[in-house]
């Protein structure tokens, strides 16, 4: 408390002079002797026992000017009156109003105990005080010997009470403006709440410096959340791409600065928030508005909520910042899925899931594509790929892993469903209390490990396998057809071996160009096929066609330099690999290469070769 030590009213100054004069009075004997020892206040005071007062007196600048004549009626609070109002010696410096507290304590005339009249009796400092004859009591605070002790300018009573003047009351300390949870707590913003609870943004709020926050109502989520068309809060976190874009939307609604509506200039104005973001936010006589940065606008409908380091205005919607969702690329970049990002480019899709529409990819992890080349028994990418048929069908498997529609988990009806993928086949999908599978069309059955990974078009769920299509290879028939291998498909026609080869369980097929044919005719000194047969005879030319084919599927990894395999003729091949490629050895020593590798057919394999091999004849 400070204190005031003004003393410029003269004629309270002397008044309070007549009052001293009677304290000093009061330690003066009351014997014959008429010489009176003059004393100052303090001395007197303290001579007296009235050491608080004379401390207060002498603090409020007082006692140099206390001379003079009354009378006056003093109420002087003992030492211990002023001790429980909280008053010293060593104090008194930081009593606020003291100079008025003291002068409550005097009323003019000498009005000694039994000349009191109960009612009110205006005091030096212009207040009145209580008087109660009968129960001698002033403002309630009982008069107390010694009493009735006169001076020669007037009478003391003892009280046992300090005396309180209305203007010298403290006001009690205004409460606290509260913080910005209970502020959104005492409006009913419980879904602010939880959101800024999701997002740990609460000792950000809480610890800034100074914010002014526009609140949205538990009504404006309410909107937002039908907007994305979502039940809950969780839901709209998924939409939105995150905690961290939750984060940014929050942050859009805080600005780091205070500002009430009487700060807000007229007009439009724009404000960078948290997010690191621009608020337009506009004044007019109708109110104040904001817009985010969709030109959605909105309204202040309570304004001005103080709170210890800022304010908050609680609007009727959601604000939405600019939000940056990855791309397909880059969402399998950050979560690692190197292996389907090679898939992707090898197949030439990435154009195809970038540009689309909207999408929802089943990515396989890493670890998933792992299995799946164990389970084909192969080391690599590429060679998954022969196995599977080449591009055309890596294709198919990757659009079975994607839906041409957004579907995050909470879109998914529980139980069993069926979705058309990419690829034009139906994908199982499955939601239960354990999760959501997945399952292809050779109904193998695989886990979704991480849900809604929101992207620029859709969303991406993880699985922890390879979804596979239904495939379709083509029969060695068709396959030679489309290969343009004629010669060969008129030989094995002529010969009736079709059958034999497009029923076998597994083979690996030498297939030689037509040109291969027209060099073993010439060689042979025949005119054509026919004359081959002619020459040779049907199981010569039989045997020639089935030294082509090994009854096992080995496609071009599987083969190692030097690998010897035994014919449908009976008769031993060799293969040699080396880094220029793959050749194939007859019997007779003669050498071809493999000119197009890994032609995967239903039930094996076909390596176009420039020569026609030739058997023991």
């Amino acid at each position: 408390m400070k204190n005031n030590r003004k003393t410029s009213n003269r004629f309270i100054t002397y008044l309070f002079s007549m009052l001293i004069v009677g304290l000093i009075l009061v330690g003066c004997s009351d014997d014959d002797d008429p010489e009176v020892t003059q004393q100052d206040l303090v001395e007197l005071a303290i001579a007296n026992g009235y050491n608080t007062l004379a401390a207060a007196l002498t603090e409020a600048d007082l006692v140099t000017a206390l001379k003079g004549a009354g009378p006056f009626t003093v109420f002087a609070p003992t030492d211990a009156a002023f001790a429980n109002a909280g008053i010293t010696p060593d104090n008194v410096s930081e009593v606020e109003n003291l100079e008025s507290i003291l002068l409550y304590h005097v009323v003019s005339g000498a009005v000694r105990s039994t000349d009191l009249t109960t009612g009110s009796v205006a005091t030096l400092n212009t207040e009145t005080i209580a008087i109660d004859a009968g129960n001698l009591t002033v403002n309630g605070i009982s008069i107390a010997e010694p009493f009735d002790v006169e001076a020669s300018n007037g009478i003391i009573h003892t009280i046992n009470g300090v005396l309180i003047p209305e203007s010298a009351e403290e006001e009690p300390e205004p409460e606290p403006n509260p913080t910005i949870v209970e502020a959104a707590t005492a409006a009913g913003l419980t879904t602010l709440l939880d959101a800024v609870t999701a997002a740990d943004l609460g000792s950000t709020l809480l610890d800034a410096e100074a914010i002014t926050v526009f609140a949205p109502t538990n009504d404006a989520f309410g909107d937002a959340l039908e907007a994305y068309g979502v039940s809950d809060l969780n839901q709209l976190v998924a939409e939105l791409g995150g905690l961290d874009n939750l984060g940014a939307v929050l942050g859009f609604h805080v600005v780091p600065a205070v500002a009430f509506a009487a700060d807000l200039a007229d007009g439009e104005q724009m404000f960078e928030t948290l997010a690191g973001q621009m608020l337009t936010v506009t004044k007019t006589s109708a109110g104040v508005t904001l817009t985010d940065a969709n030109g959605n606008t909105y309204n202040v409908v309570t304004a001005d909520v103080a709170i210890e380091n800022g304010v908050v205005h609680v609007i009727d919607g959601v604000l939405l910042p600019e939000l940056t969702l990855p791309n397909i690329v880059d969402a399998a970049t950050s979560a690692g899925l190197t292996t389907l990002l090679d898939a992707v480019t090898a197949a030439d899709l990435g154009s195809t899931l970038l540009d689309a529409e909207a999408i929802t990819v089943f990515a396989p992890t890493n670890d998933a594509f792992g299995d799946a080349l164990e389970a084909y028994g192969v080391s690599n990418l590429n060679e998954l790929v022969a196995e599977l048929g080449g591009l055309d069908n890596l294709v198919a498997v990757l659009g079975f892993h994607v839906v041409p529609a957004t579907a995050f988990s909470h879109d998914l009806a529980d139980g069993e469903q069926m979705f058309e993928t990419l690829a034009g086949q139906m994908l199982t999908v499955n939601k239960s209390g354990d999760g959501v599978t997945v399952t292809d069309a050779n109904g193998t059955t695989y886990n979704v490990v991480t849900a809604d990974v929101a992207i620029a078009n859709g969303v991406v769920h993880v699985i922890d396998g390879v979804l596979l299509p239904e495939i379709t290879l083509p029969n060695i028939v068709d396959a030679a057809t489309d290969a343009g291998l004629t010669t060969l498909l008129d030989a094995v026609t002529a010969l009736d071996l079709g059958g034999t080869l497009t029923g076998a369980e597994a083979i690996t097929v030498f297939a030689p160009t037509n040109q291969a044919f027209t060099d073993l005719l010439e060689a042979q000194d025949v005119a054509d096929l026919d004359g081959l047969v002619a020459k040779l005879g049907a199981e010569a030319v039989t045997d020639v066609l089935t030294y082509h084919v090994v009854p096992a599927v080995a496609f071009s990894h599987d083969l190692s330099d030097g690998d010897m395999f035994e014919t449908l003729d009976g008769e031993m091949l060799t293969v040699n690999v080396t880094e220029n490629g793959v050749t194939v050895t007859d019997v007779n020593g003669n050498v071809f290469n493999v000119t197009a590798a890994d032609v995967a057919i239903e039930n094996g394999v076909v390596h176009v070769i420039d020569g026609v091999l030739l058997p023991t004849l």
